[in-house]
């Protein structure tokens, strides 16, 4: 029983260095929102589900309340996925709470030395500092990456706190000389591409980078065998119990 639990600690270290290593040598899979295709995206059932399907990431959505908390929610309204309506921003925590909605603090308390830590900035005042100050209070700083499509999140993220783990989120990067070049001037430690636009050549130039690949958000089939093949260093995926599998069969 002991050697099972140590063996089961060391195939997935709650680390985002020892996590890197391992992914230059395997795919490895992130849950989107958790692990949206089988709980409710973004709530803490969801990042249990991810948990328990031995991903290696569980990946979140924040944005900043009416009075300034930190929410955990993908979209900028409550519509979609919630019995409230209107925008997070101007919506309070605490009535957001009472709809189910978690907080930062809630997700990181469930991952905490559980899992790796994947948080998308998505819009608020202040939203960047408030997200690195919350880590670094929970002392899970060698445990979260940071991600965002904006230049500027990244940006600031690095030289709020040099050491946090941040990757740049373009869709579909054209121009991979100008796009490496960003990378570079904000201080990305990787990047993330939509899985369509994962390509051997942008695999292999930044690789050549030594900057580790994301790909979002890939359903189990051909493209996960595909991916792999092209050695991306992290498939995310709402599926992933049938990823981890396939990619075992493969």
């Amino acid at each position: 029983m002991i050697a099972t639990f140590i063996m089961a600690i060391m195939a997935h270290p709650v680390n985002v260095k020892a996590v890197i290593e391992q992914s230059w040598k395997q795919t490895l899979v992130v849950g989107h929102r958790g692990a949206a295709a089988y709980k409710p995206e973004n709530t803490i059932a969801s990042f249990e589900e991810a948990i328990s399907c031995e991903a290696v990431a569980a990946e979140c959505d924040v944005h900043v309340s009416k009075d300034g908390e930190l929410i955990v929610m993908h979209d900028h309204t409550l519509d979609r996925t919630t019995p409230l309506k209107g925008k997070v921003k101007e919506t309070l925590a605490s009535d957001m709470a009472a709809a189910g909605v978690p907080t930062l603090s809630d997700y990181l308390k469930t991952t905490k030395d559980r899992i790796v830590s994947v948080i998308e900035i998505k819009d608020g005042a202040d939203v960047v500092p408030k997200t690195l100050a919350l880590v670094k209070q929970q002392k899970m700083l060698s445990q979260t990456i940071i991600f965002s499509f904006n230049a500027d999140f990244i940006r600031q993220a690095k030289e709020i706190e040099p050491k946090a783990y941040a990757v740049w989120l373009k869709s579909a990067p054209t121009d991979l000389e100008a796009h490496f070049s960003k990378c570079r001037e904000i201080k990305a430690d990787a990047i993330g591409v939509a899985y369509p636009a994962a390509s051997r050549e942008i695999v292999a130039e930044a690789h050549k980078r030594k900057m580790p690949v994301f790909v979002w958000t890939v359903p189990p089939g051909p493209e996960i065998d595909r991916l792999k093949g092209l050695k991306v260093n992290f498939i995310i995926t709402n599926h992933p119990r049938d990823v981890i599998e396939q990619l075992k069969k493969s």
